[in-house]
């Protein structure tokens, strides 16, 4: 049971994801097209939102369908379920050392522009 609602809120975030990006492609490709922007499908629906309809459903149909997608995501959400998350614990303590580490490392660079901008200036003046 667990596995199947994985698969299927899988699907739902694939479409979802698949509508925006179906959508803002038609809208770039018409763009041009000032007659097809204005279409309105039952008074509502623009045509390019109509038609990244119809191209997400026929995408989760094709991956549905197909003999490597489907077996692939159910595969991975059960893979995903045997991983062991950190806990609040592991995570705080993580995020405390990656920005010591980013702040450490922004001043070393800081003072490698610092070293080697008097240098470089005087290389570039050197061709003037």
């Amino acid at each position: 049971m667990e596995v199947s609602r994985g698969v299927t809120l899988t699907y739902i975030g694939i479409a979802i994801l698949g509508f925006v990006l179906f959508s803002k492609s038609f809208e770039w490709m018409w763009r041009s097209f000032e007659a097809l922007q204005q279409q309105v499908w039952f008074g509502i629906l623009p045509l390019t939102s109509a038609l990244a309809i119809v191209a997400t459903a026929i995408l989760i149909y094709w991956m549905k369908n197909h003999e490597q997608i489907d077996p692939f995501i159910h595969e991975t959400i059960v893979e995903m379920r045997k991983v062991t998350w950190p806990g609040w614990k592991d995570t705080q303590k993580a995020t405390i050392e990656v920005s010591v580490f980013t702040i450490i490392l922004g001043f070393f660079l800081w003072g490698c522009d610092q070293v080697w901008r008097p240098v470089t200036d005087y290389i570039l003046t050197l061709g003037l």
